[in-house]
Protein backbone atom coordinates (compact mmCIF):
# COMPACT_ATOMS: atom_id res chain seq x y z
CA UNK A 1 0.00 0.00 0.00
CA UNK A 2 1.05 3.27 -0.98
CA UNK A 3 3.30 4.00 -3.37
CA UNK A 4 5.40 7.24 -1.35
CA UNK A 5 5.90 10.24 -2.85
CA UNK A 6 7.53 11.60 -6.35
CA UNK A 7 11.19 11.23 -4.62
CA UNK A 8 11.68 9.84 -0.12
CA UNK A 9 14.31 12.51 -0.80
CA UNK A 10 12.03 15.83 -0.44
CA UNK A 11 10.41 14.50 2.41
CA UNK A 12 13.60 13.49 4.15
CA UNK A 13 15.34 16.67 3.50
CA UNK A 14 12.01 18.74 5.04
CA UNK A 15 12.52 15.92 8.23
CA UNK A 16 16.27 16.81 8.03
CA UNK A 17 15.31 20.91 8.03
CA UNK A 18 12.67 21.31 10.04
CA UNK A 19 12.46 18.64 12.85
CA UNK A 20 9.36 17.64 13.51
CA UNK A 21 7.27 20.91 12.33
CA UNK A 22 8.35 19.93 9.08
CA UNK A 23 6.06 19.80 6.33
CA UNK A 24 5.63 17.67 3.97
CA UNK A 25 5.33 19.31 -0.27
CA UNK A 26 1.82 18.34 -1.69
CA UNK A 27 1.51 15.91 -4.37
CA UNK A 28 -0.71 14.68 -6.67
CA UNK A 29 -1.00 10.48 -6.80
CA UNK A 30 -0.97 7.99 -4.26
CA UNK A 31 0.78 9.04 -1.56
CA UNK A 32 4.13 7.14 -0.46
CA UNK A 33 7.92 7.07 -1.43
CA UNK A 34 7.19 6.89 -5.08
CA UNK A 35 10.04 5.62 -7.55
CA UNK A 36 10.52 7.57 -10.54
CA UNK A 37 8.16 8.05 -13.02
CA UNK A 38 10.11 6.80 -15.90
CA UNK A 39 10.12 3.31 -14.49
CA UNK A 40 6.57 3.25 -13.36
CA UNK A 41 3.29 3.89 -15.32
CA UNK A 42 3.24 5.85 -17.44
CA UNK A 43 -0.05 8.10 -16.83
CA UNK A 44 -0.06 9.80 -13.10
CA UNK A 45 -2.31 8.26 -11.30
CA UNK A 46 -5.21 11.50 -10.30
CA UNK A 47 -4.98 12.33 -6.50
CA UNK A 48 -6.54 10.64 -4.03
CA UNK A 49 -9.49 13.08 -3.62
CA UNK A 50 -12.30 9.88 -3.72
CA UNK A 51 -13.71 8.27 -0.63
CA UNK A 52 -11.16 6.62 1.53
CA UNK A 53 -10.51 3.58 3.56
CA UNK A 54 -11.09 4.64 6.62
CA UNK A 55 -13.54 2.47 8.82
CA UNK A 56 -16.67 3.57 10.66
CA UNK A 57 -15.11 2.26 14.17
CA UNK A 58 -14.37 5.54 15.98
CA UNK A 59 -10.67 5.70 16.38
CA UNK A 60 -9.06 7.05 19.82
CA UNK A 61 -6.63 9.70 19.67
CA UNK A 62 -3.41 8.01 18.96
CA UNK A 63 -0.97 6.79 21.38
CA UNK A 64 0.87 9.67 23.43
CA UNK A 65 4.16 7.29 24.32
CA UNK A 66 7.38 8.94 22.70
CA UNK A 67 9.55 6.60 20.55
CA UNK A 68 11.84 5.98 23.65
CA UNK A 69 14.35 7.73 25.38
CA UNK A 70 15.00 11.00 24.39
CA UNK A 71 18.21 10.84 22.31
CA UNK A 72 19.90 13.28 19.52
CA UNK A 73 17.96 13.27 16.27
CA UNK A 74 21.13 12.64 14.38
CA UNK A 75 21.89 9.58 12.94
CA UNK A 76 24.45 7.89 14.85
CA UNK A 77 28.23 7.36 13.43
CA UNK A 78 29.75 4.25 13.20
CA UNK A 79 33.05 3.68 15.42
CA UNK A 80 36.28 5.49 14.71
CA UNK A 81 37.80 1.56 13.95
CA UNK A 82 40.13 0.98 10.92
CA UNK A 83 38.01 1.09 7.62
CA UNK A 84 38.23 -1.66 6.00
CA UNK A 85 37.75 -2.03 1.62
CA UNK A 86 34.56 -4.02 0.31
CA UNK A 87 36.37 -7.20 -1.80
CA UNK A 88 34.38 -8.25 -4.35
CA UNK A 89 37.02 -10.66 -5.92
CA UNK A 90 35.34 -13.80 -4.64
CA UNK A 91 31.75 -12.82 -5.79
CA UNK A 92 30.61 -13.40 -9.23
CA UNK A 93 30.44 -9.95 -11.48
CA UNK A 94 27.09 -9.86 -14.28
CA UNK A 95 25.93 -6.72 -16.29
CA UNK A 96 22.95 -5.76 -14.96
CA UNK A 97 20.18 -7.30 -16.76
CA UNK A 98 21.63 -10.43 -16.43
CA UNK A 99 21.89 -9.94 -12.33
CA UNK A 100 17.61 -10.83 -12.58
CA UNK A 101 18.34 -14.31 -14.42
CA UNK A 102 18.98 -16.92 -11.76
CA UNK A 103 21.01 -20.18 -12.71
CA UNK A 104 18.87 -22.59 -12.94
CA UNK A 105 19.02 -24.93 -10.52
CA UNK A 106 19.72 -22.34 -7.60
CA UNK A 107 23.40 -22.97 -5.90
CA UNK A 108 23.60 -24.67 -2.75
CA UNK A 109 23.88 -22.27 0.11
CA UNK A 110 22.43 -20.64 3.02
CA UNK A 111 19.70 -17.82 2.88
CA UNK A 112 21.23 -14.86 2.63
CA UNK A 113 24.35 -15.87 0.77
CA UNK A 114 25.21 -13.83 -2.29
CA UNK A 115 24.54 -15.38 -6.34
CA UNK A 116 25.84 -12.69 -8.17
CA UNK A 117 26.56 -8.83 -7.88
CA UNK A 118 26.92 -6.29 -10.51
CA UNK A 119 30.15 -3.78 -10.84
CA UNK A 120 29.36 -0.70 -8.27
CA UNK A 121 28.65 2.48 -9.30
CA UNK A 122 29.44 5.65 -7.67
CA UNK A 123 26.92 7.59 -5.08
CA UNK A 124 27.15 10.91 -3.87
CA UNK A 125 29.57 11.34 -0.70
CA UNK A 126 31.70 8.96 -2.51
CA UNK A 127 30.14 5.61 -1.97
CA UNK A 128 29.44 2.76 -3.86
CA UNK A 129 25.65 1.17 -4.71
CA UNK A 130 25.98 -2.78 -5.73
CA UNK A 131 23.11 -5.09 -7.55
CA UNK A 132 22.98 -8.16 -6.11
CA UNK A 133 20.89 -11.09 -6.28
CA UNK A 134 21.05 -13.25 -3.41
CA UNK A 135 19.87 -16.80 -1.61
CA UNK A 136 15.99 -16.37 0.60
CA UNK A 137 13.22 -17.83 1.00
CA UNK A 138 9.87 -17.86 -0.21
CA UNK A 139 6.10 -18.39 1.91
CA UNK A 140 6.11 -21.89 1.93
CA UNK A 141 9.96 -22.26 3.00
CA UNK A 142 11.39 -22.93 -0.81
CA UNK A 143 14.96 -21.36 -1.49
CA UNK A 144 14.01 -18.48 -3.90
CA UNK A 145 16.51 -16.03 -5.45
CA UNK A 146 15.76 -12.50 -4.48
CA UNK A 147 17.74 -9.38 -5.82
CA UNK A 148 17.88 -5.71 -4.17
CA UNK A 149 20.78 -3.07 -3.48
CA UNK A 150 23.75 -2.49 -1.17
CA UNK A 151 25.08 0.78 -0.75
CA UNK A 152 28.27 0.89 1.07
CA UNK A 153 29.62 4.55 2.44
CA UNK A 154 33.65 5.53 1.13
CA UNK A 155 34.71 4.06 4.39
CA UNK A 156 33.14 1.19 5.71
CA UNK A 157 34.24 -0.03 9.48
CA UNK A 158 34.27 -3.18 10.29
CA UNK A 159 31.59 -3.20 12.96
CA UNK A 160 28.67 -0.58 10.70
CA UNK A 161 25.25 -0.73 11.33
CA UNK A 162 23.60 -2.30 8.48
CA UNK A 163 19.86 -0.45 8.05
CA UNK A 164 17.20 -3.01 5.87
CA UNK A 165 15.09 -0.74 4.04
CA UNK A 166 11.84 -1.89 2.66
CA UNK A 167 10.31 -0.29 -0.18
CA UNK A 168 6.64 0.17 -0.41
CA UNK A 169 3.96 -0.47 -3.35
CA UNK A 170 5.78 -0.05 -6.70
CA UNK A 171 3.54 -2.45 -8.58
CA UNK A 172 4.00 -6.67 -9.54
CA UNK A 173 5.80 -6.78 -12.70
CA UNK A 174 9.65 -7.09 -12.94
CA UNK A 175 10.41 -3.78 -14.26
CA UNK A 176 8.58 -2.52 -10.90
CA UNK A 177 11.74 -3.33 -8.93
CA UNK A 178 13.07 -0.26 -7.53
CA UNK A 179 17.03 -2.06 -8.10
CA UNK A 180 15.84 -1.76 -12.04
CA UNK A 181 17.21 1.66 -13.70
CA UNK A 182 15.42 4.41 -13.79
CA UNK A 183 13.24 2.96 -10.44
CA UNK A 184 15.61 3.45 -7.25
CA UNK A 185 14.41 6.94 -6.03
CA UNK A 186 13.05 5.28 -3.13
CA UNK A 187 15.78 2.91 -1.82
CA UNK A 188 18.30 5.40 -3.03
CA UNK A 189 16.88 8.32 -1.00
CA UNK A 190 16.85 6.06 2.55
CA UNK A 191 20.61 5.48 1.33
CA UNK A 192 21.44 9.46 1.31
CA UNK A 193 19.89 9.76 4.67
CA UNK A 194 22.09 7.30 6.57
CA UNK A 195 25.48 6.39 4.46
CA UNK A 196 27.22 9.84 5.51
CA UNK A 197 26.76 8.55 9.10
CA UNK A 198 28.53 5.29 8.19
CA UNK A 199 25.42 2.64 7.47
CA UNK A 200 25.67 0.21 4.83
CA UNK A 201 21.89 0.15 3.45
CA UNK A 202 20.55 -2.79 2.00
CA UNK A 203 17.70 -2.68 0.22
CA UNK A 204 15.53 -5.96 -1.59
CA UNK A 205 13.43 -5.89 -4.29
CA UNK A 206 11.40 -8.42 -2.37
CA UNK A 207 10.71 -12.13 -3.97
CA UNK A 208 9.64 -12.08 -7.56
CA UNK A 209 9.84 -8.57 -8.14
CA UNK A 210 12.91 -8.19 -10.95
CA UNK A 211 13.01 -12.16 -10.69
CA UNK A 212 11.14 -14.57 -12.05
CA UNK A 213 7.79 -15.09 -10.96
CA UNK A 214 5.03 -13.26 -9.90
CA UNK A 215 5.80 -10.75 -6.85
CA UNK A 216 4.11 -12.49 -3.37
CA UNK A 217 2.53 -8.85 -2.87
CA UNK A 218 1.95 -8.45 0.74
CA UNK A 219 2.88 -12.06 1.69
CA UNK A 220 4.48 -11.05 4.84
CA UNK A 221 6.11 -14.89 5.08
CA UNK A 222 8.04 -14.24 1.71
CA UNK A 223 8.77 -10.19 2.41
CA UNK A 224 10.25 -10.59 5.80
CA UNK A 225 12.41 -13.62 4.95
CA UNK A 226 14.30 -11.37 1.78
CA UNK A 227 14.31 -8.20 4.14
CA UNK A 228 16.43 -10.38 6.50
CA UNK A 229 18.35 -12.01 4.04
CA UNK A 230 19.06 -8.54 2.42
CA UNK A 231 20.87 -8.14 6.03
CA UNK A 232 23.40 -10.91 5.36
CA UNK A 233 23.95 -10.43 1.72
CA UNK A 234 25.24 -6.86 2.75
CA UNK A 235 27.53 -8.48 5.63
CA UNK A 236 28.95 -10.89 3.08
CA UNK A 237 29.75 -8.55 0.57
CA UNK A 238 31.40 -5.73 2.97
CA UNK A 239 32.80 -8.83 5.35
CA UNK A 240 31.63 -6.60 8.10
CA UNK A 241 29.61 -7.69 11.60
CA UNK A 242 27.61 -5.89 14.06
CA UNK A 243 24.03 -4.74 15.00
CA UNK A 244 21.23 -4.35 12.01
CA UNK A 245 17.93 -2.48 12.07
CA UNK A 246 14.93 -2.88 9.49
CA UNK A 247 13.17 0.12 8.22
CA UNK A 248 10.21 -0.18 5.58
CA UNK A 249 6.38 2.01 5.16
CA UNK A 250 3.57 0.92 3.85
CA UNK A 251 3.48 -2.27 2.47
CA UNK A 252 7.15 -2.01 3.26
CA UNK A 253 5.91 -1.14 6.93
CA UNK A 254 4.27 -4.48 7.15
CA UNK A 255 7.18 -6.28 5.93
CA UNK A 256 9.51 -4.39 8.43
CA UNK A 257 7.19 -6.16 11.17
CA UNK A 258 7.88 -9.71 9.79
CA UNK A 259 11.56 -9.27 9.36
CA UNK A 260 11.18 -8.08 13.36
CA UNK A 261 8.95 -11.29 14.25
CA UNK A 262 11.24 -14.05 12.21
CA UNK A 263 14.38 -12.38 13.08
CA UNK A 264 15.30 -14.13 16.61
CA UNK A 265 14.72 -17.26 14.72
CA UNK A 266 14.82 -17.15 11.18
CA UNK A 267 17.82 -14.95 11.14
CA UNK A 268 19.68 -14.50 14.86
CA UNK A 269 23.42 -13.66 13.11
CA UNK A 270 21.68 -10.70 11.32
CA UNK A 271 21.64 -9.18 14.90
CA UNK A 272 18.71 -6.89 14.15
CA UNK A 273 18.30 -4.71 17.55
CA UNK A 274 15.38 -2.81 16.44
CA UNK A 275 12.41 -1.88 13.86
CA UNK A 276 10.96 0.74 12.31
CA UNK A 277 7.21 0.48 10.41
CA UNK A 278 5.68 3.34 8.60
CA UNK A 279 1.60 3.27 7.95
CA UNK A 280 2.43 -0.42 7.78
CA UNK A 281 -0.04 -2.93 5.91
CA UNK A 282 -1.59 -4.52 8.97
CA UNK A 283 -4.98 -6.37 9.98
CA UNK A 284 -5.42 -7.94 6.26
CA UNK A 285 -8.61 -8.93 6.78
CA UNK A 286 -9.43 -5.65 7.83
CA UNK A 287 -8.09 -3.64 4.97
CA UNK A 288 -9.76 -6.28 2.40
CA UNK A 289 -12.57 -4.71 4.03
CA UNK A 290 -11.66 -1.05 4.03
CA UNK A 291 -10.47 -1.28 0.38
CA UNK A 292 -13.57 -1.98 -1.49
CA UNK A 293 -14.91 1.90 -0.92
CA UNK A 294 -11.60 3.33 -0.87
CA UNK A 295 -9.60 5.42 -3.96
CA UNK A 296 -7.03 2.52 -3.45
CA UNK A 297 -9.35 0.11 -4.76
CA UNK A 298 -6.83 -1.24 -7.01
CA UNK A 299 -4.57 -2.80 -3.84
CA UNK A 300 -7.04 -5.62 -3.85
CA UNK A 301 -6.06 -7.11 -7.34
CA UNK A 302 -2.71 -6.16 -6.50
CA UNK A 303 -2.87 -8.35 -3.68
CA UNK A 304 -5.07 -11.45 -5.05
CA UNK A 305 -2.11 -11.55 -7.50
CA UNK A 306 0.46 -11.72 -4.91
CA UNK A 307 -1.24 -14.57 -2.52
CA UNK A 308 -2.25 -16.69 -5.27
CA UNK A 309 1.90 -16.74 -6.28
CA UNK A 310 2.66 -18.21 -3.09
CA UNK A 311 -0.44 -20.18 -2.34
CA UNK A 312 -1.29 -22.00 -6.12
CA UNK A 313 -4.20 -23.73 -4.09
CA UNK A 314 -6.31 -20.89 -3.79
CA UNK A 315 -8.84 -20.25 -6.70
CA UNK A 316 -9.73 -17.09 -7.13
CA UNK A 317 -12.93 -17.26 -8.78
CA UNK A 318 -14.66 -18.18 -5.60
CA UNK A 319 -14.22 -14.55 -4.34
CA UNK A 320 -13.63 -12.82 -7.65
CA UNK A 321 -15.62 -12.38 -10.59
CA UNK A 322 -14.81 -12.57 -14.31
CA UNK A 323 -14.08 -9.10 -14.62
CA UNK A 324 -12.12 -9.31 -10.78
CA UNK A 325 -10.28 -12.16 -12.54
CA UNK A 326 -9.10 -10.41 -15.77
CA UNK A 327 -8.26 -7.28 -12.83
CA UNK A 328 -5.75 -9.71 -11.43
CA UNK A 329 -4.23 -11.07 -14.21
CA UNK A 330 -3.62 -6.83 -15.07
CA UNK A 331 -2.17 -6.53 -11.97
CA UNK A 332 0.21 -9.41 -12.29
CA UNK A 333 1.75 -7.49 -14.91
CA UNK A 334 1.80 -3.80 -14.48
CA UNK A 335 3.32 -1.63 -11.88
CA UNK A 336 1.08 1.07 -9.90
CA UNK A 337 -0.93 1.76 -13.09
CA UNK A 338 -3.66 -1.30 -11.49
CA UNK A 339 -4.39 1.80 -9.39
CA UNK A 340 -5.38 4.50 -11.59
CA UNK A 341 -7.18 2.19 -13.71
CA UNK A 342 -9.38 0.78 -10.80
CA UNK A 343 -10.34 3.72 -8.89
CA UNK A 344 -13.67 4.63 -8.72
CA UNK A 345 -15.15 1.14 -9.76
CA UNK A 346 -17.88 -0.45 -8.09
CA UNK A 347 -16.86 -3.55 -6.23
CA UNK A 348 -19.55 -5.92 -6.62
CA UNK A 349 -18.58 -5.87 -10.41
CA UNK A 350 -15.13 -7.31 -9.43
CA UNK A 351 -15.66 -9.13 -6.09
CA UNK A 352 -18.43 -11.64 -4.94
CA UNK A 353 -17.07 -12.87 -1.93
CA UNK A 354 -15.31 -11.58 1.26
CA UNK A 355 -11.94 -13.20 1.36
CA UNK A 356 -11.79 -12.35 4.65
CA UNK A 357 -14.94 -15.01 5.51
CA UNK A 358 -13.73 -17.07 2.84
CA UNK A 359 -11.50 -20.16 3.20
CA UNK A 360 -8.75 -20.91 2.82
CA UNK A 361 -8.45 -16.68 2.13
CA UNK A 362 -9.11 -16.06 5.99
CA UNK A 363 -6.77 -18.33 7.17
CA UNK A 364 -3.95 -17.02 4.38
CA UNK A 365 -4.83 -13.63 5.19
CA UNK A 366 -4.84 -14.23 9.03
CA UNK A 367 -0.97 -15.92 8.90
CA UNK A 368 0.48 -13.24 6.85
CA UNK A 369 -0.64 -10.62 9.20
CA UNK A 370 1.92 -9.20 11.68
CA UNK A 371 1.42 -9.78 15.28
CA UNK A 372 0.82 -13.24 15.99
CA UNK A 373 4.40 -14.10 16.53
CA UNK A 374 6.64 -12.81 19.63
CA UNK A 375 9.84 -11.16 19.28
CA UNK A 376 12.63 -9.52 21.11
CA UNK A 377 13.04 -6.98 18.81
CA UNK A 378 11.99 -3.45 19.55
CA UNK A 379 9.27 -1.79 16.98
CA UNK A 380 8.35 1.37 16.31
CA UNK A 381 5.23 2.26 14.91
CA UNK A 382 4.21 5.59 13.32
CA UNK A 383 1.06 6.73 11.23
CA UNK A 384 -0.72 9.82 10.32
CA UNK A 385 -4.26 10.24 11.81
CA UNK A 386 -5.31 11.06 8.65
CA UNK A 387 -3.83 8.76 6.46
CA UNK A 388 -5.65 7.98 3.77
CA UNK A 389 -4.86 4.65 2.18
CA UNK A 390 -4.42 2.93 5.11
CA UNK A 391 -6.85 3.11 8.14
CA UNK A 392 -5.14 4.27 11.51
CA UNK A 393 -7.28 1.92 13.26
CA UNK A 394 -5.00 -1.16 11.85
CA UNK A 395 -2.12 0.30 13.94
CA UNK A 396 -4.47 0.63 16.91
CA UNK A 397 -5.45 -2.85 15.96
CA UNK A 398 -1.92 -4.18 15.72
CA UNK A 399 -0.84 -3.10 19.31
CA UNK A 400 -4.05 -4.28 20.52
CA UNK A 401 -3.08 -7.69 18.52
CA UNK A 402 0.55 -7.60 20.40
CA UNK A 403 -1.24 -7.16 23.80
CA UNK A 404 -2.81 -9.87 23.52
CA UNK A 405 -0.05 -12.39 22.24
CA UNK A 406 2.10 -10.70 24.78
CA UNK A 407 6.40 -11.02 24.26
CA UNK A 408 6.38 -7.36 22.35
CA UNK A 409 7.86 -4.58 23.02
CA UNK A 410 6.11 -2.18 20.29
CA UNK A 411 6.17 1.49 20.65
CA UNK A 412 2.96 2.72 18.62
CA UNK A 413 2.80 7.06 18.02
CA UNK A 414 0.32 8.64 15.62
CA UNK A 415 0.91 12.21 14.22
CA UNK A 416 -2.12 14.67 14.06
CA UNK A 417 -3.30 15.65 10.56
CA UNK A 418 -0.16 13.48 9.43
CA UNK A 419 -1.18 11.36 5.78
CA UNK A 420 0.33 8.83 4.11
CA UNK A 421 3.11 10.50 3.03
CA UNK A 422 3.50 13.49 5.19
CA UNK A 423 3.78 11.66 8.38
CA UNK A 424 7.39 10.78 7.20
CA UNK A 425 8.52 13.84 8.31
CA UNK A 426 7.05 14.27 11.03
CA UNK A 427 8.13 11.40 12.54
CA UNK A 428 11.64 11.40 11.18
CA UNK A 429 13.19 12.73 14.79
CA UNK A 430 11.21 9.55 16.23
CA UNK A 431 12.49 7.53 13.88
CA UNK A 432 16.21 8.98 13.78
CA UNK A 433 16.05 8.67 17.80
CA UNK A 434 14.86 5.42 17.73
CA UNK A 435 17.63 4.16 15.52
CA UNK A 436 20.04 6.20 17.76
CA UNK A 437 19.02 4.18 21.07
CA UNK A 438 18.53 0.61 19.63
CA UNK A 439 22.23 0.76 18.28
CA UNK A 440 22.87 2.50 22.07
CA UNK A 441 21.20 -0.15 23.71
CA UNK A 442 19.52 2.10 25.78
CA UNK A 443 16.19 1.02 27.12
CA UNK A 444 12.68 1.31 25.68
CA UNK A 445 9.20 2.63 27.01
CA UNK A 446 6.85 1.02 25.38
CA UNK A 447 3.45 2.42 24.61
CA UNK A 448 0.69 1.02 27.30
CA UNK A 449 -1.81 -1.62 25.94
CA UNK A 450 -5.50 0.26 25.70
CA UNK A 451 -7.89 -0.76 28.67
CA UNK A 452 -9.99 -3.14 27.87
Amino acid sequence: MRRLLPGLAVILLAASCGGSSAKAPSTTGPTALAPAASAGPTTAAPAATATTATPTTTVPTATTATATTVSPTTVPPATTAVAIKTDTSKFKVVADDALYVPPTPLPAGKPGDIIQITNPTAVAGGGQQFKVLYLSTTAKGQPAAVSGLVTVPPQVKPDAPVLSYAHGTTGLADRCAPSKSGNQEEPQSAAREFLGSGYIVAATDYEGLGTPGVHPYVVGRSEGPGVLDAIRAARQLTGTAGKSLVWGHSQGGGAALWAAELAPTYAPDANVVGAVAGAPAVELKLLAAALRTSAYFGYIFMSAAGFKSSYPDLDLSTVLTPAGLDATTSASEACYETVAALRGKPADDYIKADPASTEPFATYLEDNTPGNIPTSVPIFVYQGDKDEQIPVVGSLLLLNRTCRVGGFTMVRKTYPEGTHTSVIAMAMPEIKSFMTDRLAGAPVTPTPCPAV
